[in-house]
């Protein structure tokens, strides 16, 4: 910027309004006009400086190369621009310098000599030329930046559009305005469109309160919907997906992404999740349910390490033996389903375990197991699902690609049901839709390409295990005690009492004798069972600090969940009062089973499923007997034996007492 004289036409910017000086009174005395306004104002020299001092007065002048578009504060240096333009800028102030020595403005002739003299200096420019130079340069208030090529803007880069409906009508721009932060900036995510309408309806109520002669031109839908798309493209796309999708989306989709390399060998990261299967079991009395699956999955090799498919909820349960199916051998494969031509390699204990913040996560007893196993827990934040990305991809792939050819299958919405009922049948059994499973995953989805490498999920597993070879825990009934519930409970004469059971044993009586002659008071024992099978459970020594195995009082026990046995004790508590009937657990049962089967004929899907929860036993022991029996219906697989009632005096529950809708029971 030169440097800038008091006087007539002098320009400056103060509290955000622009004067220009109309008049000079005296020396010290200038009578200013605000430009915007109209209004004259006089200022003295002194005033004047002592503002410019201050830093709220600065004296303007056109910037022809300051982006006004951008906002950009302040005039740009010659440091700034590349050699290529100093060169330019230096060659033209050279060119017009002689002319620019007098305060009058030169004349044609003096153009035409300067062009001349350049000519024969070997420069050829006209008069023209010079004269248009001059004058961008006269222009900006004596700048000589003013001379910069303008080829950085060409285009109508970074320029406003000037004759725009928006740039035309301010108060049209207002309501396009108003109209995007009520309307486009909300949660609700409407679309431009809606957008659009608002603004014309707007617009029509403002004209019909004005003048006709007043009233603002009414334009196309589809113009001004393009001046709204463009008004909104000019907005921060960070601000826009905060107010449209929340500041946690946002940030994900504007954070800088590169490469994550979060495992580099085998069982390093596994990731855990429950889902429901897109798919009705049934049986030939009808259709039960959607059966729930917990998988495990391999981040480095994207196998599947273990699963369990139950018509239990996710719960600890489930999550505990999709664990131990996961760190075990597959050594049944070839035993039970024939059809399996492929091998299962995967076995051994993760490294970190990755998993969401469900209560069955988040548990004391997965805490302890994983600590003693030497296993991380990570848990992700809420609502964030993409940070154990790779077993969300795999539930996405079974439910499209192999629940959607199987019978019974269900829709992601009723849209896409339409009038297609799944209840209606054919339905796949437990067993078959388990079968199923392990031929997709064994022959199918193990032999299917690695998403980030050329080689098979197979092969990348086989070939990091050769490396690093997995582990495994000292037994399998270590295992199992490690991945059981833990509770504390006192011993006493009877043995330790749990959920209403005593469990005994003739080496725990000799524990409570042991504890009794050395005089050591232990009030509480630390006492471990599995919810797949309440007939016994384990007893820490508290001197040996090793396991005792206690039964079950009642052999009727053996082979019961937690389920089972949570809801023949409701059933007994709420329909009986004699304390006789909670010790006849044979004929309680048989009454159960007999309205579970009755159940399964019944219309609701809720009652149907909660019999064939309370029908079904251990995910190991339903596989096991499918292996046995291949004629049978399905629920009989999968339950233990028939147990006969107990003959002991009391009077046999009667299944007509008893109601299938009193079984909404949860277990933790």
């Amino acid at each position: 910027m030169e440097p800038v004289r008091l006087g007539v036409g002098t320009e400056w910017l103060l509290d955000g309004r622009t004067f220009r000086v109309v008049r000079q009174i005296s020396n010290d005395l200038f009578v200013a006009e605000d430009i915007k306004f109209r209004i004259p104002r006089q200022f003295t020299r002194s005033d004047i400086l002592t503002s410019y001092a201050d830093g709220t007065l600065s004296f303007s002048a056109v910037d022809p190369i300051v982006n006004e578009a951008q906002g950009n504060v302040g005039s740009p240096v010659v440091h700034d621009l590349t050699e290529q333009q100093q060169a330019v800028l230096r060659d033209r102030w050279s060119a017009i310098a002689p002319l620019a020595d007098s305060d009058r403005r030169p004349t044609q002739d003096e153009f035409r000599e300067r062009a001349a003299q350049l000519t024969v200096g070997g420069v050829r420019c006209s008069p023209r030329t010079l004269r248009r130079w001059w004058r961008a340069w006269q222009q900006a208030g004596k700048n000589r930046l003013a001379l910069v090529p303008r080829t950085m803007r060409s285009g109508a880069r970074g320029k406003r559009r000037r004759h725009g409906w928006l740039e035309k009508y301010p108060r049209l721009k207002q309501l396009a305005d108003d109209a995007i932060q009520n309307v486009y900036l909300t949660k609700a995510r409407r679309p431009i469109s809606a957008v659009t309408r608002r603004v014309l309806e707007d617009l029509q109520r403002l004209n019909a309160r004005m003048p006709a002669a007043q009233a603002l031109p009414v334009p196309k839908e589809t113009t001004l919907n393009r001046a709204i798309a463009r008004r909104i493209a000019q907005l921060d796309p960070w601000e826009v997906d905060r107010q449209r999708w929340g500041r946690q989306i946002a940030d994900r989709r504007h954070s800088p992404t590169s490469p994550q390399h979060l495992a580099r060998r085998i069982l390093e990261r596994v990731e855990v999740d429950h889902t429901p299967l897109k798919v009705v079991v049934g049986t030939q009395a009808g259709p039960i349910g959607q059966p729930t699956l917990t998988v495990l999955i391999d981040y480095c090799s994207r196998m599947i390490l273990g699963f369990c498919l139950s018509f239990e909820p996710p719960s600890f349960a489930c999550l505990m033996e999709a664990l131990r199916h996961a760190i075990l051998p597959k050594t049944y494969i070839r035993e039970r389903y024939s059809t399996v031509r492929g091998t299962w390699p995967c076995y051994g204990v993760p490294e970190k375990l990755v998993c969401d913040r469900g209560a069955d996560l988040t548990s004391k007893d997965l805490e302890n197991a994983a600590f003693q196993l030497g296993m991380e827990l990570d848990f992700n934040p809420p609502r964030t699902p993409h940070f154990k990305g790779a077993v969300e991809a795999f539930f996405g792939g079974l439910n499209d690609q192999l629940s959607s050819t199987l019978p019974g299958r269900t829709f992601r919405s009723w849209e896409q049901r339409a009038d297609y009922n799944p209840d209606d049948g054919p339905f796949v059994t437990y067993e078959a839709l388990l079968e199923i499973i392990h031929v997709h995953l064994v022959d199918v989805y193990a032999a299917s390409k690695h998403p980030t490498s050329g080689q098979t999920r197979l092969s990348m597993w086989q070939e990091s295990a050769e490396e690093f070879p997995p582990s495994l825990p000292a037994s399998p009934d270590d295992l199992v005690i490690l991945l059981s519930k833990q509770a504390e409970r006192t011993l006493s004469a009877r043995g330790v009492e749990l959920g209403g059971m005593f469990y005994t044993s003739d080496e725990l009586m000799a524990v409570r004798a042991e504890l009794a002659a050395t005089n050591i008071h232990t009030h509480r024992m630390c006492v471990r069972y599995n919810p797949w099978d309440l007939g016994y459970v384990w007893v820490l020594h508290p001197v040996t600090k090793g396991y005792i195995k206690a039964l079950a009082v009642d052999a009727a026990m053996n082979h019961l969940t937690q389920y089972q046995w949570n809801v023949l004790k409701r059933a007994v508590r709420d329909k009986f009062d004699e304390p006789d009937h909670m010790m006849n657990l044979a004929a309680g049962r048989n009454a159960i089973r007999e309205i579970a089967e009755r159940a399964m004929t019944k219309p609701s899907r809720k009652r149907r499923q909660r019999a064939a929860r309370f029908l079904q036993a251990a995910p190991g022991d339903s596989t096991s007997a499918a292996a046995e029996s291949d004629d049978e219906p399905l629920l009989d697989e999968a339950v233990p034996s028939q147990v006969e009632p107990v003959d002991n005096g009391v009077t046999d529950v009667n299944p007509d007492d008893l109601d299938v809708d009193d079984w909404g029971i949860t277990t933790a």
